[in-house]
């Protein structure tokens, strides 16, 4: 905590210089005194008295990004008081997103004003506020994600729009403060939307809960190799199924976790191995009756008909009954001496179906290392930036860092922690807590809104699905729409 802070204060001193190099002849004209000007955070004081503006702006200070839109909008405000009438100083102001204003302060003439002159400043900040509570919001409190693939099915599906909150595991402050709001990693391509040099410590606050096994959870991809900086790399929803300390295995597709068989829920989906005789199989009824999307169809061979479909239990005996041309219909399992290429660890004879066992590091815990758990553990050494040097030295090893095993609900279509490994701690991002718009949308083409169906059944629901809240945001929004109408028939009839 004291490092962050630490470098909060760095920064914003750093800031203050900016400041002041970029307006001190802009404080002169109004006959501020050199000291005022040089007063961290008081010398914004001053132009917020002038400006008229609410004291309570200061404390956007507190944090790096608003406090750079508190500075950007105060010498916004500089350029309109001295050089109102002067266009192409506010296109070039723009342009230098705000540079510009160094160079009027040491090169340009700026006129005289008197602070008495000022007339009354206009309120027209109310896209600048609704902006600074909506980052905050988004920063700080809940952040709003979509579903665009499969591998949480059925419990989270394509198209659904959900509200992930920071706060439940423990709000985690931004590693890397200085980005283009409202954005992650990229904004076209390989262009980053953020600023890399700057770069905070690792700090989280107390969690109001800590995560629970069989918890769905949203974190930053630990392999993702185009971003280094922790909370810039790409976001995955996975169920949390191995909590620190926790062994697990798969045998035959069914997980285990300290030995103990999962606990079966029906939204879990497999990869079915399906044969019809004579007819293929009706997939257009399927997508549009069943809302059954992952198809993959084989061939025919002998007047036979191949298939493989990502299903759950339940809808694989509603199709077992429904069509009478199938003649077989299983879970597709791997056999267990199949190796399969890219599974985690390297050098492992294990596959999707038959995995581990796999002990999850623990923190403070003792892992002694051999050569025959030293490639499992090798991804650790990384995470915690640890010397291998120092490790080849060591036949124990003190993990610094929990670590969590990650699973999709579409156990067959699912790039999970059986290709990548673990979770740590600090890749944590939140807790998943409310659908608040779902659209069944044609997957190749997703941005033909024509094709948008709105699945009103999970709009405004949990994430478990056991209460939904639309009835209510109906009645808010008519209660609403009837105080603007008041509003606005009372303001008609003042005037």
């Amino acid at each position: 905590m004291y490092q962050y802070f630490i470098f909060s204060v760095i920064f914003l001193f750093f800031e203050h210089v900016i400041h002041v190099l970029g307006t001190w002849n802009f404080y002169k004209k109004f006959g501020i005194k050199s000291w005022k000007i040089l007063l961290p955070i008081y010398n914004i004081f001053i132009l917020l008295k002038i400006y008229k503006r609410s004291i309570w702006w200061i404390f956007l200070l507190l944090i790096p990004l608003t406090s750079i839109m508190l500075i950007f909008t105060l010498w916004m405000d500089l350029i309109h008081i001295f050089f109102k009438k002067n266009k192409r100083i506010f296109i070039l102001f723009f342009l230098s997103a705000g540079l510009y204003i160094f160079y009027i302060n040491f090169f340009k003439k700026i006129p005289i004003f008197k602070i008495e002159d000022l007339k009354k400043k206009e309120k027209n900040i109310g896209i600048f506020l609704a902006m600074v509570f909506s980052f905050i919001t988004h920063t700080y409190i809940v952040q709003p994600f979509v579903i665009p693939t499969s591998s949480m099915e059925r419990n989270l599906l394509v198209g659904d729009f959900i509200l992930v909150s920071k706060i439940h595991y423990g709000l985690r402050m931004p590693i890397s403060p200085i980005y283009i709001p409202f954005t992650h990693n990229n904004i076209i391509g390989n262009i980053k939307s953020y600023i890399s040099i700057f770069q905070w410590p690792y700090f989280r606050f107390s969690p109001i809960q800590s995560i629970k096994r069989n918890d769905i959870v949203v974190f930053n991809f630990p392999k993702d190799s185009n971003h280094k900086i922790i909370d810039r790399k790409n976001h995955y929803i996975k169920r949390c199924v191995g909590l620190p300390g926790d062994l697990v295995s798969i045998k035959k597709g069914i997980l285990f976790v300290n030995h103990k068989k999962e606990k079966p829920f029906l939204e879990k989906q497999q990869a079915y191995f399906i044969k019809t005789k004579n007819i293929p199989l009706n997939t257009e009824y399927l997508e549009k009756n069943m809302d059954i999307k992952d198809i993959e169809y084989f061939g025919e061979k002998n007047n036979e008909y191949f298939y493989q479909i990502m299903l759950n239990e339940k809808k694989a005996v509603s199709i077992k009954n429904l069509f009478e041309n199938i003649i077989f219909i299983e879970k597709s399992i791997l056999p267990i001496h199949f190796k399969e290429r890219y599974i985690f660890p390297n050098h492992s004879n294990w596959n999707r179906d038959f995995f581990g066992p796999l002990h999850i590091p623990k923190k403070g815990e003792f892992i002694k290392l051999n050569s025959k758990n030293i490639h499992i553990y090798n991804e650790i050494f990384n995470y915690e930036k640890t010397k291998k040097f120092d490790i080849s030295l060591k036949k124990y090893y003190k993990v610094k860092k929990n670590y969590y095993f990650m699973m999709g609900d579409n156990r067959h279509n699912s790039y999970d922690s059986r290709y990548w490994g673990f979770v740590p701690e600090d890749h944590i991002v939140g807790k998943p807590i409310f659908i608040w718009m779902s659209i069944n949308w044609d997957r190749k083409n997703p941005i033909n809104i024509f094709s948008w169906k709105f699945r009103w059944d999970r709009i405004m629901k949990t994430i478990e699905g056991k209460h939904s809240y639309l009835s209510l945001f109906f009645l808010f929004s008519f209660v609403y729409l009837i105080y603007f109408l008041f509003k606005a028939e009372k303001k008609s009839s003042v005037q």
